[in-house]
Formats: C-alpha cells, sequence, structure tokens
C-alpha cells in the first residue's frame, strides 16, 4: 500500500484516548523518579508534585483527553489563521538550525508554523488530533500533508522516510507520558536529527490562578533545567535554550491580573467554568456551558471590559518594563532545538547513566 493511502486511512481513525495514569505512587513522567515530599497544588482531583531528579512539576494522577475532548474546548480556535507562536519565530530565526530538509510538526494546529516553515524552505508535513484544526491547515494555507490522527498512528502508518527535524511546539505539556510522545518523534527522525519545541516557562512571571495551566490542559510544568534534563537523558545535544524576554503585552496581562477591581467579574456574573470543569462534564454539557461562555451578552461584555482593561495598562507596562527585566522577570515561553547525537555518542552516554 502506497504511504500515501495508509495514512489516509489512518486519518479517518477515531483518536485514541491515552491510558490512565494509575492511581498508586506518583511517579515523574519524564525520568521515572518519584515525586519528592508534599504536592504543592490539589485540582480537581489531581496532585501537583516535584521531581528532585529532573526538576519538573507534574500532575498526578493525570489524563491527556482524547481528539473530541480538544474539539469541542477549542472550538473557534481551530477554524482561525493564528499568528505565529514565539517558539515559531525563534525556530525560524534560530542561527543553529537546519536550514532545510523535511520537517514534521505534532500538534501542527490550523497549520501557521507549516505554512511558515514551507516557506522557509523546508519539505513539511503535519500531525493534529483536532481534526477541524487540521481540515482547516489543509484548506486555508494548502497543506496537503496534514493528518488528523495520534502521533503513535502517524509513526505506524508512515512508511515513506525518516525527517530532518521534528517539531512540537505547545505541545509536551498536554502529555501524560512525555518519554513516550519523545520516543515517537524519535522513530520519526533521521540518525542526528533536530527536535525543536517550545513549552509554557514555568519560572515566568505570572500572578494568580492561571486556568490553563491545570489538568487536563496542561499536564506537566517545565523549567530550562528540567526541559535540558530530559532532552539529554534521552540522547539529545541542546543547541539553543532560551526563554522569551519579558514584553509590554504579558506585562500588561500579569499587571491587569493583580490589579483586580471586581468589574469585569460582577459584569460577568456566573464565573465562566475552566478546562477542569469542563473535562468533568458530559459532551452536550460541555457545548452548552461553552455556548453561554461565548455567546452571552454579559459575557461578552466582560470579555470587551478586560480587553480595554489590559490595553489601559500598556503604557504603564512600557515605563515599568526594563525595571521588570532586570529583576530577571520573563515572559511565556521556553524554546529549545537539540540535535540527536551520533549512535557512538548515544552509547557511550547511556552506559555512563547506568
Amino acid at each position: 500500500m502506497p504511504a500515501s493511502e495508509a495514512i489516509r486511512k489512518a486519518d479517518k481513525r477515531v483518536p485514541v484516548a491515552a491510558k490512565a495514569t494509575s492511581a498508586g505512587r506518583a511517579v515523574c513522567p519524564a525520568c521515572g523518579d518519584g515525586g519528592t515530599g508534599k504536592a504543592l497544588e490539589n485540582s480537581h482531583g489531581s496532585e501537583l508534585f516535584v521531581c528532585g531528579a529532573c526538576d519538573l512539576h507534574f500532575w498526578h494522577p493525570a489524563r491527556m483527553p482524547d481528539g473530541a475532548w480538544y474539539e469541542r474546548a477549542y472550538q473557534g480556535r481551530d477554524r482561525t489563521a493564528m499568528p505565529l507562536e514565539p517558539g515559531h519565530r525563534f525556530f525560524l530565526s534560530d542561527a543553529k538550525r537546519p536550514k532545510s530538509g523535511r520537517l514534521l510538526d505534532l500538534g501542527c494546529g490550523v497549520g501557521n508554523f507549516l505554512a511558515a516553515a514551507r516557506d522557509a524552505g523546508f519539505e513539511v508535513t503535519g500531525v493534529e488530533v483536532n481534526r477541524n484544526a487540521a481540515q482547516f491547515a489543509r484548506e486555508h494555507y494548502r497543506l496537503d500533508r496534514v493528518f488528523a490522527m495520534q502521533p503513535e498512528e502517524f509513526r505506524d502508518a508512515c512508511v515513506d522516510g525518516k525527517f530532518d527535524v521534528v517539531t512540537f511546539f505547545e505541545v509536551l505539556e498536554h502529555q501524560e507520558d512525555p518519554r513516550g510522545f519523545l520516543r515517537y518523534a524519535m522513530e520519526c527522525m533521521k540518525d542526528e536529527g533536530y527536535v525543536a519545541l517550545s513549552v509554557p516557562n514555568r519560572n515566568r512571571w505570572k500572578k494568580g490562578v492561571e486556568t490553563l495551566d491545570y489538568p487536563p490542559n496542561h499536564l506537566t510544568r517545565w523549567s530550562p533545567t528540567a526541559l535540558r534534563s530530559f532532552l539529554e537523558r534521552a540522547g539529545f545535544e541542546v543547541l539553543s535554550l532560551r526563554e522569551e524576554p519579558l514584553g509590554i503585552g504579558r506585562a500588561a496581562q500579569v499587571m491587569s491580573a493583580g490589579l483586580r477591581t471586581r468589574l469585569v467579574s460582577r459584569v460577568a456574573g456566573a464565573k465562566p467554568p475552566t478546562l477542569a470543569d469542563l473535562a468533568e462534564m458530559k459532551p452536550q454539557e460541555m457545548e452548552r456551558a461553552l455556548a453561554h461562555a461565548s455567546n452571552g451578552k454579559r459575557q461578552r461584555l466582560a470579555q470587551r471590559l478586560s480587553t480595554l482593561k489590559v490595553r489601559a495598562l500598556m503604557p504603564a507596562a512600557a515605563v515599568a518594563l526594563p525595571y521588570l527585566r532586570g529583576r530577571g522577570l520573563t515572559g511565556l515561553y521556553l524554546y529549545c532545538l537539540a540535535q540527536r547525537k551520533a549512535q557512538g555518542a548515544r552509547r557511550s552516554a547511556e552506559v555512563g547513566d547506568r
């Protein structure tokens, strides 16, 4: 069977839900070590632990939702041409990246990065669990090789060669099994190939609770130390590791979160459901809650007021930015480019780890 036909058949399969994590002892999903000490936080039946061996923060028990859940939770965003994320821009401007070759983007979303990489000289392929986003990528950006499936399904169906670069931007934090996810990426990669990725920086400047940073949306929290350890343990050499600088927009958002007038919440009335709340709802109940949160007059007015509040704080953020950066405060994202070591070097590293 031709490779394209095999992938198209796999593309039609229902996305596979990840296996539930055992409710027993908390084990770090990045290195296999146990969580250290008491839980830092609790949320909807899960606890946040610290790995003393690799510095990862991880939720336990944790389960990654299936593709259908993401289609419901992210409706609207999966049919919109999105701007490039900081991680995308960091890769495209990274002097140490390869300049061409075959590129696979895991979790490609609506295909905005793939289109930019194609324009930069790469031969691109994308994998995305959200069928709506994959369809938008194919139709809007004319990306023929975007497939709606899980990474392991693509690996099993793809028989037409390995990739020079595998990328996954804002994807790793959603995985319940980061090591397994990286293994899928490596199985699609040429020897001495590259990975490029970005994750939310755990050390970023923030105030209050950021609801997107909780299960079932984010299952892990990464620092530069944790990300470097994760990739080096897997046999990669880290070439670039960059924390996004704090920008005026992000500073204004954090300042807005810290300046609580309660006007927005009073206008909105009932508090909108978080993704953790939505995860406990049945599909029809979830769709009704999302429709109410996005279409209600009070909710729309509250969203506009929230946006105006952030914009009003932009001048103050611009004035304060040099001071904030001087204190070492960073922006939202953490970017990394790494190259897989030659086979001999990998064997030496494996022996040293024993």
